[in-house]
């Protein structure tokens, strides 16, 4: 049989788990960019398939064509959700993800960019005492971020903060670090990761990852 799986994760990572999982060929394609991937499989058997999805399970978001941003806006709309981004590094790369997806007016309330620490005050309300004590690139702060676009018809928010680099980096904070926020009413989720690439494969990756945080969050809680 002949199928297709989209997973977010890259693609040398997805190479490695199909080597390690057959000892023999499989033929496969790959298509997609960032962390955003399809996996097109042909004539594997449904043991092989149900390996397949067993290997990809932690980073796997659908089947059939489509991206994160498809995904993730019909999923809000079949759950009644409303959700809005705040993006640091990103600089609205996710936000224009999502309105690039028709029928986004229904779930996409407002995205914006706080990129310096007196945004992050001014717009969302992040304490000025969390910026001095750890920092505009912390967890701490990506959680005051999301909670802070949480309103009476938003019921999701989604931040991220990192460090896209070359410069600006250090040995506790190193280019690539990003922290990605989660958040709903009952539910705080906080993600640390160290993205490797330029500049904009790094915003790029930081974009695909919350999006697919956001797919699971709510795949998870509602």
């Amino acid at each position: 049989m002949d199928f297709i799986i989209r997973v977010c994760c890259s693609m040398v990572e997805i190479r490695n788990r199909i080597f390690n999982l057959f000892d023999y060929p499989v033929k496969y394609s790959i298509k997609g960019r960032g962390l955003d991937y399809s996996i097109c499989f042909s004539d594997v058997t449904q043991d092989e398939k149900d390996a397949i999805f067993e290997t990809f399970a932690d980073v796997y978001y659908g089947e059939g064509e489509g991206c994160l941003a498809e995904t993730l806006v019909s999923l809000l709309y079949n759950d009644g959700l409303v959700i809005s981004f705040a993006e640091s590094i990103t600089g609205g790369m996710i936000s224009s993800a999502l309105v690039g997806v028709s029928g986004c007016s229904d779930v996409f309330y407002e995205g914006v960019i706080t990129y310096s620490n007196g945004s992050k005050i001014d717009r969302l309300k992040v304490g000025e005492d969390t910026l001095l004590e750890y920092g505009a690139v912390s967890a701490e702060t990506a959680i005051e971020m999301a909670n802070g676009l949480l309103k009476d018809n938003v019921g999701l928010g989604v931040s991220c903060t990192g460090i896209a680099g070359p410069n600006g980096g250090s040995d506790l904070k190193p280019v690539g670090l990003v922290f990605i926020a989660v958040v709903s009413r009952e539910i705080t989720e906080c993600h640390r990761f160290v993205f490797e690439g330029p500049r904009n494969e790094i915003r790029e990756k930081t974009k695909d990852q919350a999006l697919f945080l956001a797919i699971e969050h709510i795949k998870d809680n509602f």
